[in-house]
């Protein structure tokens, strides 16, 4: 029997259907795979978009529930296009993933690194001269002094730099190896890692024993020092 798997689970999913036809349609759809594909693909996208409406501009959740909530029409001229709303909806998705889970992704970074961002956002540090850093100069970054700090638990030795503009830059050294961040990207050699934490760019890497950290103004900056460092 010919039948048209994208006007049938519209017509199901949209609520069209009689009881019984509902019924039939559902014994049907376990038999037949381009049915079931249909109606489990337009089902995974309206759950998608409702779990993340939480985090989605307002603009972008309206747009979502638009085409997520598909009301019950009977006419076959509004069924006929269905395939035109799942294409909307699988664009609308696209935007909230590029959007949305960053976004999330960023708000969930561990603790230790949320705090190494949030040092070099401060003015307020209180420096001391001991230890002083194997380079006081990094490019044109020059050490100011150094001190001792607690981030979430991870006992950290700080070195503050400062370029003649004002711009700072953190290396910051642990015996404890500081978590990965959710957006890392792998660098060489591994276990080295770049990520924007807080619009705080974190390089991070282990040598002689130690876990490092380069929390910089810009992505540039965390490789130029980390390759100064011999990190990288």
């Amino acid at each position: 029997m010919r039948h048209d798997p994208e006007r049938d689970a519209a017509a199901y999913l949209a609520g069209e259907l009689s009881t019984l036809r509902r019924i039939r349609f559902e014994r049907h759809m376990l038999d037949c795979r381009a049915c079931w594909s249909e109606a489990n693909t337009a089902h995974e996208g309206r759950i998608l978009a409702e779990s993340l409406r939480e985090v989605a501009p307002a603009s972008t959740r309206e747009r979502i529930r638009a085409v997520a909530d598909v009301p019950a029409e009977s006419s076959v001229r509004h069924r006929a296009r269905w395939p035109y709303v799942l294409a909307a909806a699988a664009a609308a998705l696209m935007v909230l993933a590029a959007v949305v889970i960053p976004q999330v992704i960023e708000r969930r970074q561990p603790a230790p690194l949320v705090a190494a961002a949030a040092l070099l956002k401060s003015d307020a540090l209180t420096l001391d001269r001991e230890p002083v850093p194997a380079m006081k100069t990094i490019g044109t970054y020059g050490w100011r002094g150094t001190t001792q700090r607690d981030l979430a638990g991870i006992p950290a030795t700080v070195y503050d730099y400062a370029a003649p503009g004002g711009r700072r830059l953190l290396v910051i050294a642990s015996s404890q190896e500081f978590p990965r961040a959710g957006n890392a990207r792998d660098l060489d050699p591994a276990p080295s890692w770049l990520a924007t934490v807080d619009e705080v760019s974190l390089l991070c890497a282990d040598k002689h024993g130690l876990s490092w950290l380069a929390a910089a103004p810009d992505d540039a900056t965390a490789l130029r020092a980390g390759h100064a460092l011999g990190l990288t």
